[in-house]
């Protein structure tokens, strides 16, 4: 079993100077939880979301994926989630609205005992940004997870920038404890994690390069993969998505080369269509 804990957000997109489409349920770790489930993995998603009419948009959406919904936190007295991303070009401008939201509402209770039944974990570092008790319940569940025997994979996913002096401790922190690393490019240097020296420590880190593929390091020496040719219509999610391809071979029983083609396979995919959790990906995608 997959176990994700994190921020659950629905989301409202638009290009500059056109109206917002939506809602569509997002928040990274969701993307990530919704991909792999769709890709035949048992995945968990732990989050919080609440009693109103964005709460059941994100839960609908997760269970169509088939995510195990049972344990999502649900708080009639908070809102959920919500973001409005605006794209100029090549970049995105966000409007998280998070704080006092239901996102923020998921505590170790929560979690019951999937760390210790858990697989395999994937942690992305947006979820230690958004506050109190989230933050504190995704380094728990990890600590437990990794501690029950379980792989981590960790998707820093953050800009330094929005990360407090506790949050980027407990980011640097986790990053030693995981199996595999999935950053982008330039992000453990900005972070000043050194990527050499967690692969010298037994991790696999794997860099995405966005449509330049992925470039995976290994104790052995490193890989590159190329990124199928594909026309993007919406890249919200890609690493999230990259991550679930990546996962998904893993548990089925690649190693990791394979694993980073079904990544870049899955991405690709992903990015091919409007909305952060609307792909159906093929699961031929695995084994290419």
């Amino acid at each position: 079993m997959l176990l994700i804990v994190g921020e659950a957000i629905v989301a409202y997109q638009r290009v500059d100077g056109q109206p917002y489409t939506g809602p569509w349920p997002s928040g990274s770790p969701a993307i990530a939880a919704y991909v792999a489930a769709r890709l035949g993995v048992s995945t968990v998603f732990v989050g919080g979301v609440g009693q109103d009419g964005h709460g059941t948009v994100m839960a609908g959406g997760l269970a169509a994926g088939g995510v195990d919904i049972g344990h999502l936190a649900v708080s009639p007295g908070a809102p959920t989630a919500t973001a409005y991303i605006t794209y100029r070009g090549e970049e995105r401008e966000f409007d998280f609205r998070v704080g006092g939201t239901a996102a923020t509402l998921v505590a170790e209770h929560h979690l019951g005992d999937l760390p210790e039944r858990a697989d395999w974990l994937h942690m992305s570092g947006s979820a230690l940004i958004f506050g109190e008790p989230l933050a504190g319940t995704t380094l728990a569940a990890l600590r437990r997870a990794r501690a029950a025997g379980a792989r981590i994979s960790i998707d820093p996913n953050v800009r330094p920038e929005a990360l407090d002096t506790t949050a980027r401790a407990a980011l640097v922190e986790a990053l030693g404890l995981a199996h595999v690393v999935l950053p982008s490019q330039g992000e453990l240097e900005a972070l000043g994690v050194d990527a050499t020296a967690l692969v010298d420590g037994g991790a696999t880190v794997c860099t995405t390069l966005g449509p330049g593929g992925a470039t995976l390091t290994v104790a052995s020496g490193s890989v590159h993969v190329d990124a199928p040719d594909v026309d993007a219509v919406d890249t919200d999610g890609a690493g999230d998505s990259f991550a679930a391809g990546f996962i998904a071979a893993s548990l089925a029983g690649a190693g990791p080369v394979e694993a980073t083609r079904a990544g870049v396979r899955v991405a690709g995919a992903a990015v091919g269509i409007e909305g952060p959790m609307t792909v159906v990906p093929d699961r031929g995608l695995l084994t290419g």
